[in-house]
């Protein structure tokens, strides 16, 4: 009897059904937070909810074969463990140096102090401008001393020194005075590192697979090209800020580009072919995959987080979970299929642009021509 039960709700924690509600509430929950800034993240029911996902890839694993469910399943397992577990020996925190000025303590965000086990002098601060006209800048950067080693950091450029990463967070705009710099230790980053590099294998495997793209690709790269050509027309080059000059821009934004590329085509597959659609829908997944890992490696370059609970991160990691909610569909139920694509391209849309204009976008970090 107790076998039986046991076994009763193995089954049920393995169904398809409960993934797609526990991505959909995922959803839900991070679209609340990527519209309207509300801290869902350090709820009591987003810790819940992340204990509830972590118990169900845990039950899950079993009944997947080596194919894209079982390095995503475990990249998802690591990220989340190293995240939780790591979440109280992460410190970050900030310093301001003037030049010719020494300092080992540092201040988190709700100024509390940190002593830092080195002491960091600042030699010199440098800023670049575009066109020496003083008001855009273009890079700037840091010289510092820490315990003696010379080094220089600038954005996109952090250096590592007795388990810490130093970034270059901020400076004086007025006369540059004076640099913000910032100090961030986790020990579990390797954990997740591990974690993204799984779900990168599992992108890939999903990017291929049953798809026809002999057929697809022209289509793909002919959207991909109008999407690309519109994202670049809003970009202002001559201006281009500091954190963007970085040789992740060109592959983060292309991979993105293919993706809603991807969508749009099984936007209107799906009213013809359900079955192609999901295929599609899977190609997709991966490249969105792909995206947000670029993205993530790029954040802890440029800010010392690889995910900072931004509205565009927010939304990304929606129109995620709609393309995997479409992957959990066992039959090729029409109604279904189709709801999913829908569902993510609209999604992407507040993604790529709408999330400019919600409440939100005052204190994203990706609105950058603002």
């Amino acid at each position: 009897m107790v076998s039986f039960t046991l076994n009763s709700v193995l089954q049920s924690l393995r169904s398809p059904r409960l993934s797609r509600l526990m991505l959909g509430m995922g959803a839900l929950l991070l679209a609340i937070e990527g519209t309207w800034s509300v801290p869902v993240h350090s709820s009591t029911a987003f810790g819940v909810y992340i204990i509830l996902l972590l118990v169900l890839l845990c039950v899950q694993l079993p009944k997947l074969r080596f194919s894209a469910g079982w390095p995503a399943h475990i990249g998802m397992l690591l990220i989340l463990a190293g995240s939780v577990l790591g979440a109280s020996e992460r410190i970050p925190c900030r310093m301001r140096l003037y030049v010719n000025e020494a300092g080992s303590i540092a201040y988190t965000d709700d100024m509390k102090t940190v002593q830092l086990p080195f002491t960091v002098a600042l030699d010199k601060f440098e800023t670049e401008y575009y066109a020496n006209d003083k008001i855009a800048p273009k890079q700037f950067r840091s010289y510092l001393k820490v315990d003696g080693k010379d080094m220089t950091i600038e954005v996109n450029e952090p250096a590592s020194y007795m388990g810490y990463s130093i970034f270059q967070d901020g400076y004086d705009m007025t006369d540059g005075k004076y640099s913000v710099l910032k100090f961030v230790r986790d020990p579990w980053l390797p954990v997740i590192y591990i974690g993204m590099a799984l779900l990168a294998v599992a992108a890939v495997l999903l990017l291929f697979d049953r798809c026809n793209w002999k057929v697809i690709l022209p289509v793909v790269i002919l959207i991909a090209m109008m999407f690309t050509m519109f994202s670049i027309a809003k970009i202002e080059f001559q201006w281009l800020m500091p954190v963007l000059r970085s040789w992740w821009f060109v592959p983060h934004l292309g991979i993105y580009m293919l993706a809603y590329s991807v969508v749009a085509v099984a936007v209107i597959v799906t009213f013809f072919n359900t079955l192609l659609a999901k295929q599609l829908m899977r190609s997709a997944s991966g490249l969105i995959v792909l995206g947000m890992l670029m993205g993530c490696i790029w954040a802890r370059q440029a800010w010392g987080d690889y995910w900072g609970w931004d509205p565009k991160e927010n939304w990304a990691a929606v129109t995620w979970f709609l393309t995997l909610m479409c992957l959990h569909v066992q039959d090729a139920t029409r109604w279904k299929i189709t709801m999913y694509v829908l569902l993510t391209f609209v999604a992407l849309q507040i993604t790529w642009y709408g999330v400019n204009y919600l409440p939100s976008a005052v204190n994203s970090l990706h609105t950058y021509n603002s």
